[in-house]
Protein backbone atom coordinates (compact mmCIF):
# COMPACT_ATOMS: atom_id res chain seq x y z
CA UNK A 1 0.00 0.00 0.00
CA UNK A 2 2.87 2.34 1.28
CA UNK A 3 4.81 1.58 -2.20
CA UNK A 4 1.53 2.32 -4.49
CA UNK A 5 1.01 5.62 -2.37
CA UNK A 6 4.36 6.55 -3.72
CA UNK A 7 4.34 5.97 -7.40
CA UNK A 8 0.79 7.59 -7.32
CA UNK A 9 2.41 10.99 -5.32
CA UNK A 10 5.65 10.49 -7.71
CA UNK A 11 3.40 10.32 -10.95
CA UNK A 12 1.49 13.20 -9.72
CA UNK A 13 4.74 15.56 -9.10
CA UNK A 14 5.69 14.32 -12.54
CA UNK A 15 2.47 15.64 -13.43
CA UNK A 16 3.22 18.77 -11.99
CA UNK A 17 6.18 19.78 -12.90
CA UNK A 18 5.54 18.98 -16.65
CA UNK A 19 2.53 21.53 -16.73
CA UNK A 20 4.38 24.28 -14.75
CA UNK A 21 7.07 23.84 -17.86
CA UNK A 22 4.40 24.34 -20.08
CA UNK A 23 3.17 27.15 -18.05
CA UNK A 24 6.82 29.24 -18.48
CA UNK A 25 6.77 27.79 -22.35
CA UNK A 26 3.64 29.69 -23.18
CA UNK A 27 2.79 31.69 -20.53
CA UNK A 28 2.43 35.63 -20.91
CA UNK A 29 6.38 36.22 -21.23
CA UNK A 30 6.57 33.73 -24.00
CA UNK A 31 8.13 35.20 -27.28
CA UNK A 32 6.81 34.34 -30.81
CA UNK A 33 9.77 33.30 -32.17
CA UNK A 34 8.19 33.66 -35.61
CA UNK A 35 6.23 37.03 -34.91
CA UNK A 36 10.53 38.09 -34.07
CA UNK A 37 11.82 37.15 -37.29
CA UNK A 38 8.55 39.12 -38.70
CA UNK A 39 8.91 41.89 -37.12
CA UNK A 40 13.12 42.08 -38.08
CA UNK A 41 12.65 41.45 -41.54
CA UNK A 42 9.50 43.54 -42.35
CA UNK A 43 9.45 46.06 -39.41
CA UNK A 44 5.06 45.42 -39.74
CA UNK A 45 3.85 42.51 -36.91
CA UNK A 46 1.03 44.91 -35.07
CA UNK A 47 -0.28 42.23 -31.75
CA UNK A 48 2.83 40.70 -32.22
CA UNK A 49 4.11 38.66 -28.77
CA UNK A 50 7.20 39.68 -28.20
CA UNK A 51 7.33 39.60 -24.88
CA UNK A 52 11.34 39.59 -23.31
CA UNK A 53 12.79 39.78 -26.46
CA UNK A 54 16.00 41.64 -26.11
CA UNK A 55 16.43 44.22 -29.26
CA UNK A 56 18.39 46.40 -28.19
CA UNK A 57 20.79 48.43 -30.51
CA UNK A 58 18.32 47.17 -33.35
CA UNK A 59 17.35 49.63 -36.03
CA UNK A 60 13.31 49.99 -35.98
CA UNK A 61 12.52 53.12 -37.77
CA UNK A 62 9.37 53.14 -38.70
CA UNK A 63 8.24 49.63 -37.31
CA UNK A 64 4.59 49.23 -36.34
CA UNK A 65 4.05 47.15 -33.51
CA UNK A 66 0.95 48.51 -32.47
CA UNK A 67 -1.31 46.89 -29.58
CA UNK A 68 2.00 44.12 -29.51
CA UNK A 69 2.97 42.67 -26.32
CA UNK A 70 6.29 43.86 -25.82
CA UNK A 71 5.86 43.48 -21.39
CA UNK A 72 9.83 42.90 -20.41
CA UNK A 73 10.91 43.82 -23.86
CA UNK A 74 14.22 45.24 -24.17
CA UNK A 75 14.96 48.44 -26.37
CA UNK A 76 17.96 49.32 -25.23
CA UNK A 77 19.64 52.30 -27.47
CA UNK A 78 17.40 51.10 -29.87
CA UNK A 79 16.18 53.47 -32.88
CA UNK A 80 12.01 53.57 -32.69
CA UNK A 81 11.87 57.27 -34.72
CA UNK A 82 8.45 57.53 -35.93
CA UNK A 83 7.37 53.79 -33.99
CA UNK A 84 3.85 52.88 -33.99
CA UNK A 85 3.37 51.82 -30.73
CA UNK A 86 -0.53 52.62 -30.13
CA UNK A 87 -2.02 50.82 -27.68
CA UNK A 88 0.81 48.24 -27.18
CA UNK A 89 1.76 46.76 -23.60
CA UNK A 90 5.42 47.91 -22.53
CA UNK A 91 5.02 47.53 -19.54
CA UNK A 92 8.08 47.10 -17.21
CA UNK A 93 10.26 47.28 -21.08
CA UNK A 94 13.39 48.65 -20.79
CA UNK A 95 13.51 51.71 -23.58
CA UNK A 96 17.18 53.27 -21.71
CA UNK A 97 18.73 55.54 -24.39
CA UNK A 98 16.44 54.85 -27.37
CA UNK A 99 15.74 56.85 -29.84
CA UNK A 100 11.29 57.58 -29.79
CA UNK A 101 11.51 60.52 -31.84
CA UNK A 102 7.66 61.39 -33.63
CA UNK A 103 6.97 57.58 -32.01
CA UNK A 104 3.12 57.05 -31.41
CA UNK A 105 3.20 55.86 -27.82
CA UNK A 106 -0.67 56.89 -27.68
CA UNK A 107 -3.07 54.52 -25.20
CA UNK A 108 0.10 52.52 -24.76
CA UNK A 109 1.44 51.14 -21.65
CA UNK A 110 4.68 51.88 -20.21
CA UNK A 111 3.67 51.05 -16.45
CA UNK A 112 7.41 50.60 -14.73
CA UNK A 113 9.05 51.27 -17.99
CA UNK A 114 11.97 52.37 -17.93
CA UNK A 115 12.92 55.55 -20.51
CA UNK A 116 16.12 57.61 -18.40
CA UNK A 117 17.71 59.08 -21.25
CA UNK A 118 15.63 58.33 -23.87
CA UNK A 119 14.86 60.49 -26.86
CA UNK A 120 11.03 61.26 -26.80
CA UNK A 121 10.83 64.33 -28.72
CA UNK A 122 7.54 64.94 -30.67
CA UNK A 123 6.24 61.87 -29.56
CA UNK A 124 2.87 61.53 -29.14
CA UNK A 125 1.64 59.88 -25.61
CA UNK A 126 -2.05 61.16 -25.19
CA UNK A 127 -4.32 59.07 -23.20
CA UNK A 128 -0.90 57.05 -22.09
CA UNK A 129 -0.35 54.94 -19.20
CA UNK A 130 3.17 56.06 -17.68
CA UNK A 131 2.98 55.52 -14.20
CA UNK A 132 5.56 54.70 -11.61
CA UNK A 133 7.95 54.89 -15.14
CA UNK A 134 11.33 56.05 -14.92
CA UNK A 135 11.70 59.29 -17.20
CA UNK A 136 14.86 60.83 -16.00
CA UNK A 137 16.66 63.10 -18.08
CA UNK A 138 14.64 62.08 -21.09
CA UNK A 139 13.93 64.70 -23.86
CA UNK A 140 10.29 65.44 -24.08
CA UNK A 141 10.53 68.08 -26.23
CA UNK A 142 7.05 69.30 -27.32
CA UNK A 143 5.48 65.94 -26.31
CA UNK A 144 1.99 65.35 -26.92
CA UNK A 145 1.29 63.79 -23.09
CA UNK A 146 -2.43 65.19 -22.82
CA UNK A 147 -4.61 62.75 -20.42
CA UNK A 148 -1.74 60.94 -19.29
CA UNK A 149 -1.41 58.85 -16.33
CA UNK A 150 1.89 59.56 -14.83
CA UNK A 151 1.33 59.02 -11.51
CA UNK A 152 4.34 58.17 -9.15
CA UNK A 153 6.63 58.56 -12.44
CA UNK A 154 10.05 59.99 -11.75
CA UNK A 155 10.64 62.90 -14.11
CA UNK A 156 13.90 64.07 -12.55
CA UNK A 157 15.99 66.04 -14.80
CA UNK A 158 14.01 65.62 -17.54
CA UNK A 159 13.08 67.82 -20.78
CA UNK A 160 9.44 68.78 -21.39
CA UNK A 161 9.67 72.31 -22.87
CA UNK A 162 6.80 72.84 -24.49
CA UNK A 163 5.26 69.73 -23.99
CA UNK A 164 1.71 69.30 -23.60
CA UNK A 165 0.42 67.87 -20.17
CA UNK A 166 -2.83 69.38 -20.34
CA UNK A 167 -6.14 67.02 -18.03
CA UNK A 168 -2.82 64.46 -16.79
CA UNK A 169 -2.80 62.88 -13.79
CA UNK A 170 0.43 63.65 -11.92
CA UNK A 171 0.02 62.95 -7.97
CA UNK A 172 3.29 61.88 -6.47
CA UNK A 173 5.52 62.60 -9.64
CA UNK A 174 8.78 63.56 -8.84
CA UNK A 175 9.98 66.63 -10.99
CA UNK A 176 13.49 67.43 -9.18
CA UNK A 177 15.35 69.99 -11.90
CA UNK A 178 12.91 69.42 -14.45
CA UNK A 179 12.31 71.83 -17.19
CA UNK A 180 8.57 72.95 -17.98
CA UNK A 181 9.78 75.87 -19.69
CA UNK A 182 6.64 76.80 -22.02
CA UNK A 183 5.09 73.48 -20.99
CA UNK A 184 0.79 73.22 -20.88
CA UNK A 185 0.45 72.39 -17.51
CA UNK A 186 -3.51 73.53 -17.29
CA UNK A 187 -5.79 71.56 -15.30
CA UNK A 188 -3.42 69.73 -13.17
CA UNK A 189 -3.56 68.74 -9.79
CA UNK A 190 -0.33 69.59 -8.49
CA UNK A 191 -1.32 68.78 -5.07
CA UNK A 192 1.47 68.26 -2.78
CA UNK A 193 3.91 68.52 -5.44
CA UNK A 194 7.47 69.77 -5.10
CA UNK A 195 7.93 72.09 -7.71
CA UNK A 196 10.74 73.99 -6.16
CA UNK A 197 13.76 73.71 -8.50
CA UNK A 198 11.41 72.90 -11.48
CA UNK A 199 11.97 75.24 -14.47
CA UNK A 200 8.29 76.97 -14.94
CA UNK A 201 8.96 79.63 -17.13
CA UNK A 202 6.61 80.84 -19.70
CA UNK A 203 4.65 77.64 -18.65
CA UNK A 204 0.70 77.27 -19.14
CA UNK A 205 -1.38 76.72 -15.32
CA UNK A 206 -4.74 78.22 -16.21
CA UNK A 207 -6.85 75.90 -14.06
CA UNK A 208 -4.09 74.26 -12.22
CA UNK A 209 -4.72 73.49 -8.64
CA UNK A 210 -1.97 74.64 -6.27
CA UNK A 211 -2.55 73.21 -2.69
CA UNK A 212 0.65 72.10 -0.35
CA UNK A 213 2.31 72.82 -3.26
CA UNK A 214 6.40 73.74 -3.07
CA UNK A 215 7.35 75.91 -5.49
CA UNK A 216 10.02 78.45 -5.84
CA UNK A 217 7.98 81.61 -4.34
CA UNK A 218 6.97 79.39 -1.46
CA UNK A 219 4.33 77.26 -0.40
CA UNK A 220 1.08 77.39 -2.92
CA UNK A 221 -2.07 76.73 -0.95
CA UNK A 222 -4.36 78.73 -3.49
CA UNK A 223 -6.39 75.83 -4.40
CA UNK A 224 -6.96 74.13 -1.00
CA UNK A 225 -10.18 73.76 0.52
CA UNK A 226 -10.61 74.96 3.70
Amino acid sequence: MQKAIMISTLRITSIFIAWMSLMVISGPLAMDQSDLDTLLTTKHCPKCDLSGADLSGTNLIGVNISGANLENTIFIRTNLWRADLTGANLTEADLTGANLRDADLSKANLTRAILIGANLKYAAASETLLREAALNRANLLQADLRNADLSDADLSGAYLAHANLEDSRVTRISLNNTNLNGANLQHLDLTDLDLTSADLRNAKIRGAMFCRTKTAWGQDDTSCRE
